[in-house]
């Protein structure tokens, strides 16, 4: 083994500055020496004393140079430092601990009192008492004073603090759990999502659309005010601005709950989710350990052509973006609730058109032993429809957890002559998760009486892991008539007031949701399936499910799916939808049925992560028409960073005994500051040229920083003059000529590092630190400041008097009598920092026979040039200065 790795492998050393541009010249030399300190381990019993072993340089090593300050445990001096502490592998943030020296040593280590170690979840009372020489309760003392079974690693490089407690004396709810004390409600700032698509034909049939959907607004403190709407035009006009939402919040964090105010959506868990001008209050989940996410369905589908994908849900527009030919799937929706269908609609280049709808109805309301939720709203019910009724509401709901294996929630909802109420109950059992529950509503119907009925569900979902199943089943069925959802209340009382027939309006009366998966030899077989029927004048039932079974044979994967869908009747009403769309708009169509069969294969060309995917599929069309689709294509991805991606297609298209070929091709870019996608589709007499773009900016007191798509929280990373920098966290997103970047998704109430890269960087700049941990609130923008340190980067290659190598480990001084450099192998150091002209001095010992000097001159540089490699600086080291 070499002697570097001999030496590398007695003791870790922690990365610093020098090291860091050293390890850049002399990649075999690293981060020996040029080293912030190597980690130091601290546990009850003492450990040996290391030293370097000096017989590995007898020929270059001088005998009197100073080496202790490279065998201290940590070269940090006694005091107050904020340090990364981490328990039993979870982190707790980011605390300022108090370091010391240890009696009867030179060693540095962190103590504790009894507030701090209550703070980091330690349940000291029950830890037995030792004895009598046990240190009080502000008593700043060693771990091992209060507990001799723990241990700690302290690295000084990252300012990491690694604490092993035995579980047994950790509070039950400390494990990932961040406390309150450590959450960061950010900056002031300004912050705005964007996604934007249009499609423009350039020959053909003229169907041109544009698209832009925001969600942004103003962090004042711990308030959050946010707006998200949408502007749509096409070649017919511009279409009314869509407001989905404008409000006020903020988190109650004693409450652990989240305020709201102002036009939004109520939760729909329990209770149906409607449209709010108002206040709420209610739990949030993500500040508790073992948090559980927000929930939005993901959408799959299939595009023929470069398509433009539009989803809706409760009567808006949330979501619109173009596509590459193929399956797509979107995962990032903003979630508005809890429940309501997506309405899927995919144009093709050249206008056709084809929906289809996501079910998205409740699951299991499980909650683990003695947890609690509970929900309360209150203000004016808001409808994105032609009724301008908008009744008072008052809602409320609860859940609780008896047990591990009982849950009992309800809920009730009083309005302007209506009221509903529910209540359920939910089980963990081997056969599975369970919830049943039932419901009544009471409507009050102008100059027709009043309506009451009643509503029973059940909800089921089961996971056999060793079989590979996997089933979530949820069917309700209403069971009166006379229940009417609030949405459904509010249409039915409008209508009554306009002397309209109320009979006719149709409702849902039954529905049964079904998904499930089973591993079937190499692959899965998956059901989606969902069946609904109405009450009104003209009963019916939609079915829509899709059967598929995909696997891989060899490097080759492919699919098979079947999706039909059936309505026997044409009214196609949903409790949610209009109820002027439906009274004037609907025509009966009884018994239409669609049937499409697909067939996908994929084959990578190579081995390599980022080889391009051989890509073909064959559908067929059956049921209003009957058509079939052949289609080929090449995709892949490019790139340092697989920011670049492409797919070329080509298609051929029966359709009711005409034939036609279509050629798309598609391109996307993902950079720092946004995600851009453009395409061109032909397909017969029509062609069509789209582009789409999303991402996200964040405005601070310094300017405006553009951003990929922004999440629940961010991170504002400041890095001065390192233009280059990648945050190797945050996919392709490097600083910009400011020194400024965004980590664009950050879990809120949750530990999150943020790491950068230097590679990119000028080499007249080093990164200080490479990572930090921050615990951001909802909406939050946490600046992250990171030291650098600049000066030009000089590797300084030199000689005694008589020619012999200066002495390893010397240290380098410049001036002002700062040290710039070590000594390293071969007679060289890595200098940083230094003036253009000068005088270096070098020193292995305090005598001045121990010391020399090196008069040197630099290239004259351009200050606005960055450094791509070390500048090599060559002289004479002579005893005694340069007058």
């Amino acid at each position: 083994m070499p002697v570097e790795k001999q030496l590398l492998s007695r003791r870790r050393p922690a990365v610093g500055v020098i090291c860091n541009g050293f390890a850049r010249v002399f990649p075999l030399v690293g981060c020996l020496f040029f080293t912030a300190g190597p980690s130091v381990q601290l546990m009850a019993q003492p450990l040996t004393p290391l030293t370097f072993d000096l017989d590995a340089f007898t020929q270059t090593i001088g005998p009197k140079v100073d080496l202790s300050r490279f065998e201290k445990s940590t070269p940090l001096a006694p005091g107050t430092y904020r340090v990364d502490v981490y328990i039993n592998g979870y982190s707790t943030g980011r605390w300022d601990i108090d370091f010391v020296d240890k009696v009867n040593s030179s060693e540095l280590v962190p103590c504790f009192n009894q507030v701090l170690l209550t703070k980091l979840g330690i349940a000291l009372e029950k830890i037995p008492p030792r004895n009598s020489q046990a240190p009080n309760a502000l008593e700043c003392a060693e771990i091992g004073s209060w507990l001799l079974a723990a241990d700690v690693l302290f690295d000084p490089g990252s300012l990491a603090l690694t604490l092993s407690i035995p579980q047994l004396y950790m509070k039950p709810s400390a494990r990932a759990y961040v406390d309150p004390s450590q959450w960061d409600s950010g900056i002031t700032a300004g912050l705005l999502n964007y996604n934007f698509s249009t499609s423009l034909t350039t020959e053909g049939e003229r169907n041109d659309r544009t698209y832009l959907g925001l969600n942004g607004g103003v962090n004042l403190g711990q308030w959050r005010l946010r707006h998200q709407g949408a502007q749509a035009w096409s070649n017919r006009g511009r279409s009314p601005y869509q407001s989905t939402a404008t409000y006020v919040q903020r988190s109650v964090a004693p409450l652990q709950s989240l305020l709201t105010i102002g036009d939004s959506f109520t939760g729909g868990q329990i209770l149906d989710n409607v449209g709010l001008r108002g206040i709420s209050l209610a739990t949030d989940e993500r500040m508790l350990a073992q948090s559980q996410r927000g929930y939005a369905p993901v959408v799959r589908g299939i595009a023929d052509s470069n398509a433009t994908v539009s989803i809706s849900q409760n009567g808006y527009r949330i979501y619109e973006t173009t596509v590459a030919p193929g399956p797509f799937v979107i995962d990032d929706l903003f979630a508005t609730g809890y429940g309501g269908d997506l309405s899927v609609s995919v144009t093709e280049v050249g206008g056709r058109q084809r929906s289809f709808v996501v079910p998205f109805s409740v699951t299991p309301q499980l909650l683990r032993a003695d947890a609690m939720k509970y929900s309360a709203a209150l203000g004016q019910v808001r409808q994105n429809s032609s009724s301008r009724s908008s009744p008072a509401v008052v809602q409320g709901t609860l859940s609780r957890g008896l047990s591990n294996a009982v849950t009992l929630y309800g809920g009730s909802l009083v309005s302007e002559g209506y009221a509903q109420a529910k209540l359920g109950t939910a089980f963990n059992t081997w056969l599975g998760a369970f919830s049943l529950e039932a419901g009544g509503a009471r409507t009050a119907i102008p100059g027709q009486g009043t309506s009451t009925g009643t509503n029973f569900g059940i909800a089921y979902n089961k996971n056999l892991v060793d079989s590979g199943t996997n089933v979530v089943l949820g069917a309700y069925r209403f069971t009166s008539e006379g229940y009417l959802s609030l949405i459904d209340a509010i249409n039915i009382r409008e209508w009554a007031r306009k002397g309209t027939d109320p009979s006719s309006y149709a409702r849902q009366k039954s529905r049964v949701d079904l998904t499930l998966s089973q591993k079937l030899g190499s692959g899965t077989l998956s059901l989606y399936g969902s069946s609904a029927d109405y009450w009104g004048r003209s009963q019916g039932r939609q079915t829509s499910f899709t059967l598929g079974y995909g696997a891989s044979w060899q490097k080759v994967n492919w699919n098979l799916s079947w999706q039909r869908s059936r309505i026997d009747d044409g009214r196609q009403l949903s409790s949610q939808e209009s109820s002027d769309d439906v009274f004037f708009g609907r025509q009966s169509n009884a018994g239409r049925a669609d049937n499409r069969f697909v067939l996908s294969l994929s084959l990578p060309l190579g081995g390599s992560s980022r080889a391009p995917s051989l890509n073909s599929s064959l559908s067929r069309n059956s049921g209003r028409t009957d058509s079939s689709h052949y289609q080929v294509g090449l995709s892949g991805l490019a790139g340092e960073q697989n920011e670049l991606s492409y797919d070329l297609s080509g298609s051929r298209n029966a359709d009711d005994g005409a034939t036609h070929d279509s050629l798309n091709a598609y391109g996307g870019y993902r950079t720092s500051a946004a995600n851009l996608r453009a395409g061109y589709g032909r397909s017969g007499h029509n062609s069509q040229l789209s582009f789409s773009a999303d991402g996200g900016l964040v405005a601070h007191r310094e300017g405006v920083t553009l951003s990929q798509s922004l999440g629940e929280a961010v991170a504002l990373v400041h890095v001065p003059d390192a233009q280059g920098a990648l945050l190797s966290s945050a996919g392709n997103v490097r600083v910009d000529g400011r020194g400024y970047a965004v980590a664009p998704s950050l879990l809120p109430f949750q530990q999150n590092r943020v790491s950068l890269d230097p590679s990119g960087t000028s080499f007249d700049v080093e990164l200080s630190e490479t990572s930090r941990t921050v615990a951001p609130t909802l909406g939050a923008v946490s600046l992250l400041e990171f030291a650098t340190v600049s000066g030009r980067a000089v590797v300084l290659k030199s000689q005694q008097e008589g020619g012999r190598n200066l002495p390893f480990a010397a240290q380098v001084f410049d001036e002002q009598g700062v040290e710039v450099g070590v000594v390293g192998q071969g007679s060289k150091a890595f200098v940083r920092g230094i003036a253009e002209k000068g005088t270096l001095t070098v020193r292995w010992g305090e005598g001045q026979s121990e010391q020399c000097h090196i008069a040197y001159q630099l290239p004259v540089q351009d200050k606005r040039q960055r450094q791509v490699s070390a500048d090599w600086l060559q002289g004479q080291c002579l005893a005694r200065a340069a007058p």
